[in-house]
This record gives structure tokens, sequence and C-alpha cells, in this order.
């Protein structure tokens, strides 16, 4: 339902039909179930992602990374994307995405545990 309310312009001498929608007519993200919300949260890769998924030392995950940034031209507050960090090691997107859901789901236990 569209509702025309006549608003007087300052600068024109006749009055300026405007249609407006109202809200209820709208969707709103707020009403989205959250069962059909994104689950997976972080596109990017951290060093702690690096050591767990491919079992090296914080050391040698930091080089990766660094190895990582150079090859891509990014700098160190750049992040480095999934797609990127599979690209580079030949390790599939589903068992770097299935790492890092499990790492934000152990993130999750400790924020319950906590309260």
């Amino acid at each position: 339902m569209t509702l025309v309310l006549p608003l007087l312009s300052l600068t024109a001498s006749t009055t300026v039909p405007k249609t407006r929608l109202r809200s209820t007519e709208l969707p709103g993200f707020c009403i989205i179930p959250h069962a059909s919300r994104p689950f997976f949260k972080q596109w990017c890769i951290h060093t702690i992602d690096v050591i767990r998924i491919m079992s090296i030392p914080f050391s040698e995950a930091r080089q990766v990374v660094s190895e990582l940034r150079s090859i891509y031209g990014k700098s160190k507050r750049e992040s480095i994307t999934v797609e990127e960090f599979c690209e580079f090691t030949g390790i599939g997107k589903s068992i770097v995405r299935m790492h890092l859901l499990s790492r934000a789901m152990e993130g999750e236990l400790r924020k319950l545990g906590n309260e």
C-alpha cells in the first residue's frame, strides 16, 4: 500500500507528491529466522588457523602467512581470505571452513561456560 503525501518544497512553487512505503510492508532483517541466517561468519585466515589446519609450529605458520601476503601483495593489516589460503596450500575449502566453524563453536562454548 502506498501513501501519497503532499509535501511543500521551499524552492518550488507547487506541491510535489512523494510516494512512500510503509515500514510494515518492507521485510526487515530483524525478523529473519535464526536458522536462515548465515552461520559462517569468518571469511579470513589468521595465524592460529594455519597452526591448527596444517599442524605446524607458530613460527612456521607466521612464515606461511607472510609468504601469502607477499604473493598476493597485501599489507600486514589486510586479511587473507579462505580462497587465497586454499589456492596457496592446495587444501580444500570445505576442510578449512569446517575448521573455522569448529573454532567458532569452541568460542561460543567458552562464552557459555563463563556465564
